[in-house]
């Protein structure tokens, strides 16, 4: 039976609908650790009062992970299927800072630094807020946060379907809960920091106005930008809560900050459709439905009719639509939705799936905009019902990159901003399935920057990634285009008094400020990305400039020509340091510096067959090593810049020793040219990409062989060339690029396929990672740069 809401709203309530819209999860008003454990990921278990209850932990493989307050049969827990539950650390991290919901607003703010008696750097803050909602929360964070996750998928849905009615019958008849199937819930990502956090609900009473004010002393604050609030004075309208500091949730143990206060939780939940059906409401209070928001405003106030006949209306239209005064759940409403809009008599949703629907959007009354949007629901031979995550990743594909919009803040920093060669989508597809030779085609849409006829990107080296990865660089022709990658859009042309002929190579400094460029001009010119200008011109090389490169602190630039002279320069003032001109090379000029700096590496030969790499100070130029044999091809510095990997046009590929120049191992892996070579980010595995159709990784230190990667043939033909392979930063990912025009992705842990990505119309000849790892551009003989998310290919498979 529909009532209207009670006049006090339960906290917990109030502070997750006002939260929820920050797109990281469901906020939790008790973050601190239930008596049944620290919340997991593959955790099954309930909400009570805004705290998380673990029932049963489903990782039969992580006994440590075991809830130890009730007494489960841990052993026959049915087990989680191969790559069921990935968990990985994601780059969500949240800094030690404010977080407030929409409508919480601040008047005025004063800070000022601190140095305690320990050194650390404080920060205290005062400042005034009001909340200008009939409801709102803040939740402050003294120490940064971390977060992981795993991805949604279909195996992961069939297996809590198989056995949610067992875990649901546990918790009824062995715990004797009196819990309905959408009270339980399956964890799938969290964010936690340290027991020193506050959260605040405003306006409980939702008669009641809220006007607080702020005091705050923040420790560890670094680059922090100064948003939301807290409250530290009480008042009737909101209810605070702060960590509970006892000993054994000490912030500091042993110097190490221990986070494990959960305050967003990503859940997955399953819903059965209700005997009596219900309507689809707003997602948060009564003066939040759309009525109180709705167009007519104006033509209402034009009438004559103010404030408070607005709020009455608005209390009038909910009274059918509040059921026992609670603030009603995105995932309930998404559920009733499903139910609504479909056949579906069991409907399964996440948290994730609505926050990549919603898009980062601010949206008060969700439920009339989901059904605005219609997403579609896909429903099983079982009659389980679900958001289509096709759809879903489509609609936030065109979110993101169909004529974004173009802010007055972003013309502040980018006053070149234009969608005038934008990124945009194209079709494409996915394969996904259990290996590569049974995986099928799924449709995506990739973004594509350049264009094979209007802005041809001919060389993969004339693309750059930043440091930081928002934006991407190209060079077409003598012109190079900067592109934002969050949204596509063009935000420079670096071309005014530039090159004269065709750009050879580009690439980034590491702070991401500035673009080095060689051409065929003779010239290396340094560019300022904000402005367009040119800071410096690197002359004196006397035939084309084909490799550019930054050190990586920034002070230096090393260029190198088609005559094999090496040439480097102070990045700061562009004055030329040293030249060397015995450096000479028939079949490439490839120049790297190490990781640390302090050394450059350089290919030499003296003849096609004798080969070397020659690896130099970078502060003086002088020779520390020659790394001899024959027919090398290409180089990778380790991540710690002690070894080199090499690979050879025989097939052969060794590990040298930086500082003595001794192979230190050789590996004999393929049966024709290694194309690329690649160390992992730990060093403690190095790939070789060859065109025997081949991607093999070994240890780096003994070489014992790991697993060998095949490109399938899709052209007919005996082998498909591997051109270029590349390591996630942050995941357990491989990718390669093949003549068969596809981007290849593998985990190297376990050696699982993962998908392959079809869209390029030639050879790719270069893969690159974001640095969070789930993003990947490849560069391909077909003139563009694509854009793939291994995040999209997880959630579709």
């Amino acid at each position: 039976m529909y009532r209207l809401a009670r006049n006090t709203r339960a906290p917990e309530d109030v502070y997750a609908a006002s939260l929820e819209r920050l797109g990281l999860g469901y906020p939790l008003w008790c973050p601190e650790p239930d008596a049944s454990g620290e919340p997991q990921i593959a955790d099954v278990g309930l909400l009570h009062e805004g705290k998380f209850v673990r029932l049963l932990h489903l990782d039969t493989s992580a006994p440590e992970k075991k809830v130890t307050r009730f007494k489960p049969p841990f052993e026959n827990i049915a087990p989680l299927p191969p790559n069921t539950i990935m968990i990985t650390r994601t780059d969500d991290r949240l800094s030690a800072n404010h977080y407030c919901s929409h409508g919480v607003r601040s008047k005025d703010i004063r800070a000022s630094v601190t140095v305690p008696v320990d050194a650390s750097t404080s920060l205290n803050l005062q400042a005034d807020y009001t909340c200008r909602e009939a409801q709102g929360a803040a939740l402050t964070l003294q120490t940064n946060a971390d977060a992981e996750q795993t991805l949604p998928n279909k195996s992961l849905n069939s297996y809590i379907l198989q056995n949610f009615a067992a875990w649901r019958e546990y918790a009824t008849e062995v715990l004797n809960l009196d819990v309905k199937a959408e009270d339980l819930v399956v964890v799938i990502g969290w964010v936690k920091t340290a027991p020193d956090w506050t959260v605040t609900a405003f306006g409980v009473d939702k008669h009641a106005k809220t006007s607080l004010s702020l005091g705050a002393k923040i420790a560890n604050w670094v680059g922090v930008s100064l948003s939301g609030a807290f409250s530290t004075s009480m008042r009737t309208s909101s209810i605070q809560r702060r960590a509970p500091r006892h000993p054994h949730q000490s912030q500091h143990l042993d110097g190490v900050v221990h986070r494990n206060q959960c305050v967003f939780m990503k859940r997955m939940r399953v819903k059965e459709r209700p005997v009596f059906p219900r309507k689809i409401v707003a997602g948060a209070g009564y003066d939040d439905y759309s009525p109180w928001r709705r167009p007519a405003q104006d033509a209402l106030e034009a009438a004559g009719r103010g404030v408070e006949d607005e709020r009455r209306y608005a209390e009038d239209c909910w009274k059918e639509y509040i059921s026992d005064g609670r603030i009603r759940d995105r995932l309930d409403i998404t559920q009733d939705y499903i139910f609504e809009t479909s056949t579906a008599t069991v409907a399964v949703v996440s948290d994730d799936q609505v926050d990549i629907l919603l898009c980062g959007q601010h949206i008060v009354d969700f439920a009339s905009w989901l059904r605005t949007v219609q997403p579609r629901v896909e429903v099983d031979n079982h009659g389980v019902g679900s958001l289509d995550m096709g759809d879903i990743i489509r609609y936030q594909q065109e979110h993101r990159f169909t004529n974004p919009p173009i802010t007055p803040a972003d013309t502040a920093v980018w006053p070149a901003i234009s969608r005038n060669g934008a990124g945009s989508l194209k079709d494409s597809q996915i394969l996904l399935g259990p290996t590569g030779t049974k995986a099928c085609p799924v449709a995506y849409k990739s973004v594509v920057f350049g264009d094979v006829e209007q802005m041809p990107i001919h060389l993969p080296e004339s693309v750059s990634l930043s440091t930081d990865g928002m934006l991407l660089a190209a060079a077409t022709e003598n012109t190079i285009a900067v592109w934002r990658l969050q949204d596509g859009l063009t935000v420079q042309r670096l071309k005014k008094d530039g090159h004269t002929d065709t750009v050879e190579q580009i690439t980034f400094s590491p702070d991401g400020q500035y673009i080095v460029s060689g051409a065929e001009d003779k010239l290396a010119l340094v560019w300022d990305v904000k402005t367009g200008d040119v800071v410096h011109r690197l002359e004196g090389h006397e035939a084309s400039v084909t490799y550019v490169a930054f050190s990586p602190d920034g002070t230096q630039i090393a260029t190198r020509s088609s005559d094999s002279e090496l040439r480097m320069w102070s990045a700061s003032s562009g004055e030329l340091l040293y030249a060397i001109r015995d450096l000479k090379s028939r079949l490439s000029t490839a120049i790297l510096f190490s990781p640390d700096g302090f050394r450059l590496a350089a290919r030499s030969d003296a003849t096609i067959e004798n080969t070397s790499v020659v690896v130099l100070d970078c502060r003086t130029g002088s020779r520390i090593a020659t790394l001899r044999k024959q027919y090398i091809h290409c180089m990778a510095f380790s991540p710690s810049g002690d070894r080199i990997a090499t690979g050879s046009t025989d097939g052969n590929a060794c590990v040298w020793d930086v500082a003595s120049g001794k192979a230190l191992l050789e590996l004999k892996e393929h049966t024709a040219l290694v194309e690329e070579v690649a160390f992992s980010p730990d060093g403690g595995e190095v790939a070789t990409a060859s065109n025997d159709g081949t991607v093999v990784t070994c240890d780096s230190r003994t070489g014992e062989r790991r697993f060998t990667f095949r490109v399938e043939s899709i052209r007919g033909k005996d082998e498909e060339w591997v051109r270029a392979v590349a390591y996630s930063p942050k995941n357990e990912f491989i990718a390669c690029g093949a003549d068969n025009g596809c981007v290849h992705v593998w985990n190297r842990r376990t050696g699982a396929f993962v998908a392959t990505f079809q869209g390029h119309s030639d050879s790719v000849r270069r893969v690159m990672f974001t640095p969070d790892g789930w993003d990947i551009l490849s560069h391909g003989d077909d003139d563009v740069v694509r854009m793939w998310s291994i995040r999209d290919a997880l959630r579709l498979s």
